[in-house]
């Protein structure tokens, strides 16, 4: 768990949960996406599933391993060669488990799943079982484990699961087998039934700093500036940040809306084209040639367009979802935008400049449009409809970026 960055407070609670030897049971990893909680996940069945863990000092050379932790504290790691560590890492370990969405259609009775929730068939299969007459499933919660080690089960994206679900899924939690482990993975924990929440161990992750982010983006082959925008855009996740970088950075030749076809170098990014598209929208704003309502067509037109790029990547995605997680990244990129140009008029240094003709605008109004900007980013991904939430964010731009102007 030592090359999991920017999660020091989680790590450092985990390994002084594992030091004490009173795991609990089920355990709640909450976060934003991609910034490892499902990586931390793995890593601490790992651990508990190795046959020769090793107890490292927190100390090493004079540095911390987690800042934290005492310089004396013994973290608890996983080999990394053991037979178990192996059987892991290519997820074929038989007490380790893992529910994600990619088992819906598996599951699908009627063969009409959008892979959109975790159903009670999912759940039934994966983990309790199902003792109706016509299915017949055995309860793998309930199996010995098969090294002895303990049984791992880690529900990715559990804030999908139905209300069905959670219910069977609560009765085993109030009577877990001894020595099985449940670790639920979400972004939306309040989406969790409060009794699932009330009988968890909840461990906080939180978004990855510049830091952290842009030098990774690097090692993953995204030039000095690309990672710089990348990282920017992404709101602290590095898994939408790499998902970008390949969906939309890296162009499709079978998309017309696509990057730049310039080869990408450190010094310039290749901006996908609808940033430029979106920044000629809001320098025309500021002109006065356009209004928020063209804004906010380009913005939907957009995430349709990433959308139509990511379910070639992943038919079994949501359609609906990936158009909201494009509008929640078009949002970011006006924030980012504005940030621009509030930095300018302060004059404090711009991280990877946007694109724009317009150098500032009123301190005011571009905190008042950054704040609309992040409030409309969470109603998106709350399921508010798209096309009247930019309408209304849209047009809230342009009357509070064209009132501090005409001031």
């Amino acid at each position: 768990m030592l090359n999991i960055q920017g999660q020091s407070t989680a790590l450092a609670h985990i390994q002084r949960v594992v030091h004490s030897r009173r795991l609990a049971s089920t355990w709640i990893f909450a976060g934003p996406a991609g910034v490892g909680k499902f990586h931390t996940a793995v890593e601490m069945a790992k651990t508990n599933l190795c046959d020769r863990p090793v107890h490292r000092p927190n100390s090493h050379n004079g540095e911390l391993f987690n800042a934290l932790l005492e310089p004396d504290f013994l973290l608890t790691l996983p080999c990394g060669q053991c037979e178990s560590c192996k059987a892991v890492e290519l997820r074929t370990h038989p007490d380790l488990h893992v529910v994600s969405r990619q088992l819906i259609r598996y599951h699908d009775r009627n063969g009409t799943s959008k892979g959109t929730t975790l159903s009670i068939q999912v759940i039934r299969g994966e983990m309790i079982g199902d003792d109706s007459p016509e299915h017949r499933v055995e309860p793998k919660i309930y199996k010995r484990s098969q090294r002895g080690r303990g049984k791992w089960f880690i529900i990715d994206e559990a804030d999908l699961m139905e209300i069905p679900a959670q219910n069977a899924l609560l009765k085993t939690l109030e009577e877990p087998p001894a020595q099985t482990f449940i670790i639920l993975i979400t972004t939306s924990p309040t989406e969790l039934l409060s009794t699932i929440r009330s009988r968890s161990q909840f461990v906080q992750f939180r978004a990855l700093s510049f830091a952290v982010m842009a030098p990774e983006l690097m090692n993953r082959g995204a030039g000095e500036v690309q990672a710089r925008l990348l990282a920017r855009l992404s709101g602290g996740s590095l898994g939408r940040a790499i998902i970008f970088m390949q969906a939309v950075i890296a162009s499709d030749p079978d998309e017309k809306d696509k990057a730049d076809t310039k080869t990408p170098t450190t010094d310039q990014p290749a901006f996908p084209h609808w940033i430029n598209t979106i920044s000629s929208a809001l320098d025309n704003m500021l002109a006065g040639r356009e209004g928020g309502m063209d804004l906010a067509k380009v913005i939907q037109k957009s995430a349709e367009q990433y959308a139509k790029t990511m379910l070639k990547r992943d038919p079994l995605a949501s359609k609906d979802r990936l158009v909201r997680d494009g509008v929640g990244l078009m949002l970011s990129f006006v924030a980012a935008w504005l940030d621009d140009r509030l930095r300018h008029a302060t004059g404090a240094p711009i991280i990877a400049p946007l694109p724009s003709q317009v150098q500032s605008i009123p301190l005011a109004a571009a905190q008042e449009c950054i704040a609309v900007c992040r409030q409309a980013e969470m109603q998106a991904d709350m399921n508010a409809h798209i096309g009247v939430l930019l309408a209304s964010t849209c047009t809230a731009i342009e009357q509070s970026l064209r009132t501090a102007v005409a001031a």
